[in-house]
């Protein structure tokens, strides 16, 4: 993959002004392969000074060695073009594979892309729970991930829950810190933990259940989970945060995502049509 950009500083080293067009892990990420800069054709090192109007050129490797077995699942896409890929997350599939559980959504969009002869260092920019469905946005490439970091401010991030009970309030805001619990998967409302910012809306009241929709403001782990049990009202089948006994599944659905793409800034805005967990 060839990158190209203009400079647009007088007297920056090479090294801070690629920093101020990719991200710092990017940018690490290139210099361990030993990348060489050219700077208006000229190979360059990147501790040396350039000026305004220089053009910056390098070649990067588009793929990632990928030490899963990859297989084909016939991805659900929604949408896609040269930079990004929206897919459909089925439940009971893991977004990035583990020791334990080999088998995941990134798996299966690295074969998709290696199989159309298409960058396979890709990032899932949403990732899902295990058991939570729905909409996934992925980059297909290192800078694309970059372009669109931090995730949160860039991505509108909506979703679909069951919870239990019935809300008193129509609408509101959920602002508690979130913590991982050592040694667990867990994770726990903590003074000292991350903040997280979950917004809600009702939808609908089922029996003695809600439906909900959820907006992330931030992106932390099982934060839906966590932010709707802290308030009383767990999610429909959450076994860590609600009911353990529940034999229902997981009534949680990524159903919305826009983003303006950075690349020629078109608001690509995917919603599914169906509610269904």
């Amino acid at each position: 993959m060839r990158f190209e950009f203009v400079c647009e500083n007088d007297n920056i080293r090479l090294s801070d002004e690629l920093k101020l067009h990719i991200s710092r892990r990017l940018y690490r990420s290139i210099r361990s392969k030993n990348t060489v800069f050219f700077v208006n054709k000229i190979e360059t090192l990147p501790y040396k000074e350039i000026n305004k109007g220089d053009i910056i050129t390098f070649e990067f490797d588009k793929n990632r060695d990928v030490d899963w077995d990859l297989y084909d699942s016939k991805l659900d896409i929604y949408y896609e073009d040269d930079n990004y890929l929206i897919v459909y997350k089925r439940d009971n599939l893991l977004s990035i594979p583990t020791k334990g559980n080999p088998y995941s959504l990134y798996q299966e969009a690295i074969y998709y892309l290696k199989n159309k002869n298409e960058s396979t260092d890709i990032s899932i920019l949403n990732r899902l729970d295990k058991d939570t469905k729905g909409l996934v946005l992925i980059a297909k490439n290192p800078y694309s991930a970059s372009l669109m970091s931090p995730v949160h401010e860039h991505m509108e991030r909506r979703y679909v829950a069951l919870c239990s009970g019935i809300f008193k309030e129509k609408e509101g805001t959920i602002s508690a810190k979130i913590k991982k619990v050592e040694n667990q998967n867990k994770r726990i409302i903590a003074g000292d933990g991350q903040i997280a910012i979950t917004h809600y809306r009702v939808l609908d009241t089922i029996g003695d259940n809600t439906l909900v929709e959820f907006l992330l403001e931030t992106g932390r782990t099982h934060q839906i989970r966590i932010h709707s049990a802290y308030i009383g009202h767990p999610i429909i089948g959450d076994t860590m945060y609600g009911d353990e006994n529940s034999i229902d599944k997981l009534h949680l659905l990524s159903y919305y995502i826009k983003f303006e793409n950075p690349y020629d800034k078109r608001i690509i805005e995917i919603k599914l049509n169906e509610i269904k967990f």
